[in-house]
C-alpha cells in the first residue's frame, strides 16, 4: 500500500515540475495542418524542426504551384513566418494572388479556381503527370452538372485516389442541399460514377 502511495505521489510531483508550455506543446500533424489552410492546400514536400534565436520551430515546406516554407512555433502554435522560394540567392517568388475563377459554360453559378491544386494523395505510388490533369477532372465533373441541371455548386476539393482497382481523381462539389462526387479515371477521363 505505501508503495502505492508513493507511486502516485512521485507522479504527481512530476507532472506538476512539467512547465505547462511543455504539455501544450504544437505538434507536427498540427503544424502541417495549419501550413495547409494557409496555403489553400497543396502537397506536403517536408516536415522539420529548426531552432531560430532559441525558438523551436516547426517548418513546413508546401508546393502549391509556389514553394512556401511556413514556420510555426512549436510552443504557441503561431504561424511565425511564410516564406515562398526554397534556393537562397534565387529571386524569390510572390505569394499567389486569389486564383481567378472559370465560369461553368452554358451557364449556371458553378465556377472554379483557373488553378486547382490537388489535396495530397490519399495513397502513395500514383502516376506524376497522368494524361486527365487535376484540373480537366474538376472542368469534367463541373460540365457533368451543368448537363444534369445543377446550377448552384461550390468545389469542394480534387485528390488522387484508387476506386476499383483504377488510380481516380476524386472531386467533389457542394450543392444546396446536397454534395456531388465524382470518380473521374486519370487516364481516360470516364466516370467511374457520375451524380445524377
Amino acid at each position: 500500500m505505501k508503495r502505492k502511495i508513493v507511486a502516485v505521489l512521485a507522479a504527481v510531483v512530476l507532472s506538476l515540475a512539467i512547465p505547462a508550455a511543455v504539455m501544450a506543446q504544437t505538434t507536427a500533424i498540427q503544424a502541417r495542418d495549419t501550413a495547409l489552410e494557409l496555403t489553400n492546400g497543396g502537397t506536403l514536400m517536408g516536415l522539420s524542426q529548426v531552432t531560430e534565436a532559441g525558438q523551436t520551430l516547426h517548418h513546413v515546406i508546401i508546393d502549391n504551384n509556389v514553394r512556401f516554407n511556413v514556420f510555426v512555433s512549436v510552443s504557441t502554435g503561431d504561424v511565425v513566418r511564410v516564406t515562398t522560394g526554397q534556393i537562397p540567392g534565387v529571386a524569390q517568388q510572390p505569394a499567389p494572388a486569389a486564383p481567378a475563377q472559370q465560369a461553368a459554360p452554358g451557364g449556371g453559378n458553378i465556377a472554379i479556381p483557373a488553378n486547382v491544386v490537388p489535396r495530397p494523395p490519399a495513397r502513395p505510388g500514383g502516376p506524376a503527370n497522368p494524361p486527365i490533369s487535376a484540373q480537366r477532372a474538376v472542368e469534367l465533373a463541373r460540365n457533368h452538372l451543368v448537363s444534369i441541371g445543377v446550377t448552384q455548386a461550390r468545389f469542394d476539393y480534387v485528390y488522387m485516389d484508387i476506386e476499383r482497382g483504377r488510380w481516380v481523381w476524386s472531386v467533389e462539389f457542394d450543392g444546396p442541399g446536397r454534395d456531388f462526387e465524382f470518380y473521374v479515371d486519370v487516364q481516360t477521363g470516364a466516370f467511374l460514377n457520375a451524380p445524377r
